[in-house]
């Protein structure tokens, strides 16, 4: 199972916080597509054709080209053996600055159910120790899954980088619908500024 967590080679494949976007291969990626308007670009190279989030930012979703897949755990877009939803954000240097995933809602059930579970390889990645973790609320439609119930949010400062981590599992109205399981996690790797 320590072999799949190797996609984290850099920090997610050979994708790293603080290079330049042109400067990375696109062999291995496919599907570049502006995460804010779903416009379908030609790589990552072409950034400056999205439009910029509210932090001046061009936001460029993209996913793993299965043709490149070694094996089946290497099927598919996924960190770590979870399927995600995977974007970089871009400044107008072309340096990156946040590599944002979370794990992608339209997965198979097996996968939704474990989705919760990803803050164990990042803890695997980028350590145990140092976490401030938020405990947020439980609301009155949240109900827990036996003794478990999650809803937290993790940060954690590793080199030059700040690590967040959202998790959340319980049943949302009622459990006897396997729809309404609340399975996540998201996660952002930001570049540390030092403020």
């Amino acid at each position: 199972m320590l072999a799949v967590f190797n996609v984290f080679s850099k920090d997610v494949r050979n994708i790293s916080l603080g290079l330049k976007v042109e400067d990375i291969s696109t062999r291995g990626f496919t599907s570049f597509t502006c995460h804010e308007n779903n416009k379908n670009i030609n790589s990552w190279n072409k950034f400056k054709e999205c439009s910029k989030n509210s932090d001046n930012y061009y936001l460029v979703r993209f996913e793993y080209d299965e043709s490149f897949a070694l094996n089946e755990n290497y099927e598919g877009t996924q960190i770590a053996g979870h399927p995600v939803i995977i974007y970089l954000a871009i400044d107008k240097n072309s340096i990156i600055q946040e590599i944002n995933a979370y794990t992608d809602p339209s997965a198979p059930f097996y996968f939704k159910k474990q989705a919760h579970l990803l803050y164990l390889r990042v803890y695997a990645k980028y350590g145990s120790t140092g976490w401030q973790c938020k405990e947020k609320s439980k609301k009155n439609d949240h109900i827990n899954i036996g003794k478990d119930y999650i809803n937290r949010v993790c940060t954690k400062k590793n080199d030059n980088k700040t690590i967040q981590l959202e998790t959340k599992f319980f049943f949302k109205n009622n459990k006897k619908d396997r729809k309404n399981l609340v399975s996540n996690s998201r996660l952002q790797l930001k570049l540390y500024s030092g403020i």
